[in-house]
């Protein structure tokens, strides 16, 4: 998944020339780890991970004097292999453009501090995941996704299906035992609605009725977290929602009116429908990843091994420091290497809307 460019001083005339001048690095000025606000983290040394559910027991029974209970066991669950990817990414440098943009002392055309911005590709590798893991849930209503870095040229097909063997987000999860099928796509007057307080009740409700593999309801479970695109309007709506609600007061068009809050400048009442939430905002990569119509709920207490997207890793991020490239042309090259993948287990404790009212 990497895309590698050489930079020789051809490349940087206007860089290496004598003029004096202002250098600016254009890059993020730092690079969050998102993937880890809605992904679970596991460590496996092997090259597959598996996992393999299991259910409980089922409710019991009532029997007369002298009746033989019938027996119940745990069932078998659904499984989930998980594969490693080599996340990667390398810089390369000719051994002259190694030496006047860096090394070259007090004539070095880079200072320290914005040679290590330019040159950062453990940054690289952060935003590889981020994207990865965005790109994963915004086309978990699909069973796979094509997916290609920002700026690269090869493509890698992702599995977007959970455990259950199906989509992320669907509306016909099978259930363990064979019983009624469960959806964690919403619902408010149709599928996959707009952002609202409306459709955020109705999400929490649906979320109220999923049951475990035995049919035995979800106790205790909460939708607490919100996920949208950073700053888009239902970012900032949600935003407004939130803290009216935690207020302890009731987002509505009108003081005293029945109408659902439709804008941040809406007028709160008293009264509390709903619990307040927290609201993520997911940054704008763009291409594949989570557009600006898209929310999702996620029980943030059971982001864990055996539910949600799972981020697995075998092998830490490691970076070489610079060498010679002792094939060919003698560059200075360094690279970036980590094992490890995504991928669904069971989304029970998600709920999503691709807003597009469909």
């Amino acid at each position: 998944m990497s895309n590698i460019y050489d930079f020789y001083s051809a490349d940087a005339v206007s860089l290496l020339d004598n003029r004096k001048k202002v250098i600016i690095p254009q890059v993020s000025p730092s690079v969050v780890e998102e993937y880890k606000t809605f992904s679970n983290a596991v460590s496996s040394n092997e090259y597959q991970y598996s996992m393999l559910g299991i259910t409980g027991m089922g409710m019991g029974q009532i029997i007369a004097d002298g009746q033989v209970p019938s027996s119940d066991a745990p069932i078998q669950g659904f499984a989930k292999t998980f594969t490693q990817y080599i996340f990667t990414e390398r810089i390369r440098l000719s051994q002259q453009e190694t030496f006047y943009m860096i090394k070259n002392g007090d004539g070095a055309k880079l200072d320290k501090t914005i040679a290590d911005q330019v040159t950062n590709i453990k940054n690289s590798i952060v935003h590889l995941k981020n994207y990865i893991a965005q790109t994963m849930i915004a086309n978990g209503w699909s069973t796979s996704v094509s997916f290609t870095p920002i700026g690269g040229t090869t493509a890698t097909t992702l599995d977007t299906t959970g455990a259950d063997g199906v989509a992320f987000f669907s509306a016909s999860h099978p259930r363990e035992d064979g019983g009624t099928a469960w959806s964690n796509v919403i619902l408010s007057g149709t599928s996959n609605p707009t952002f609202s307080l409306t459709a955020l009740i109705a999400a929490r409700a649906q979320h109220s009725l999923k049951k475990d593999g035995r049919g035995l309801p979800l106790l205790g479970s909460r939708l607490g977290t919100f996920m949208f695109l950073e700053n888009s309007t239902a970012y900032t709506l949600a935003q407004s929602i939130s803290k009216t609600l935690a207020a302890g007061k009731y987002p509505s068009a009108l003081p005293g009116g029945s109408a659902a809050v439709t804008s941040s400048t809406s007028s709160p009442v008293d009264g509390n429908p709903t619990d307040g939430f927290e609201v993520v905002g997911l940054t704008n990569y763009g291409g594949t990843g989570v557009s600006s119509a898209m929310w999702f709920g996620v029980d943030k207490n059971m982001m864990n091994d055996k539910y949600g997207l799972q981020y697995v890793k075998s092998m830490d991020l490691m970076v070489s420091p610079f060498v010679v490239d002792q094939v060919g042309n003698m560059d200075y090259i360094s690279t970036a290497t980590e094992y490890a993948t995504f991928g669904g287990a069971d989304f029970r404790y998600w709920m999503a809307s691709n807003g597009t009212n469909a």
